[in-house]
């Protein structure tokens, strides 16, 4: 790309270019769903595995699991929801917290969606040109920032 100010920062506008990245792989992979008539959204595969392997969890549960907010966890699952992939329902010990399960329309899918996603573990290999090495450097990253913050980080290289 010619002018891409971003690949001429460097690392130092690395969240900008994993943004960049990730928006390119969430819409073409909303696209390919188009295309086989499949009414997901790229985002829910991982809630529903998880709520295939753990019946009855909670969104404080699957935040969790996937290192995500509450809130975004919530946004999700309501959307689901509302195009009857999960079932929800209070928890039978505890009335106050709501759990989720798979609905028929899920159950029925996923199979579908798990081998879509095993090409799509093919794919991600072939565009790394087979070096996943990658991943071992987003452990360090992600495993660093939960100690402290990038802007913490920042605000104590200012002082």
């Amino acid at each position: 790309m010619n002018n891409d100010l971003v690949r001429e920062m460097g690392y130092i506008a690395l969240a900008t270019r994993l943004k960049r990245i990730s928006d390119k792989m969430t819409h073409s992979t909303r696209l390919m769903y188009r295309n086989l008539n499949i009414d997901i959204e790229p985002n829910w595969y991982l809630v529903l595995v998880i709520v295939q392997q753990t019946p009855n969890i909670s969104v404080m549960e699957i935040a969790e699991k996937l290192g995500f907010t509450h809130q975004s966890v919530i946004t999700i699952t309501n959307k689901m929801v509302k195009k009857e992939y999960l079932q929800v329902s209070k928890d039978e010990k505890d009335k106050r917290k709501t759990v989720f399960n798979l609905n028929q329309k899920a159950v029925e899918i996923l199979p579908k969606i798990e081998q879509i996603w095993g090409y799509g573990k093919e794919v991600i290999y072939e565009l790394l040109n087979e070096d996943i090495s990658i991943i071992e450097h987003l452990e360090v990253l992600e495993s660093n920032l939960e100690k402290a913050s990038f802007g913490e980080r920042i605000l104590e290289k200012n002082n």
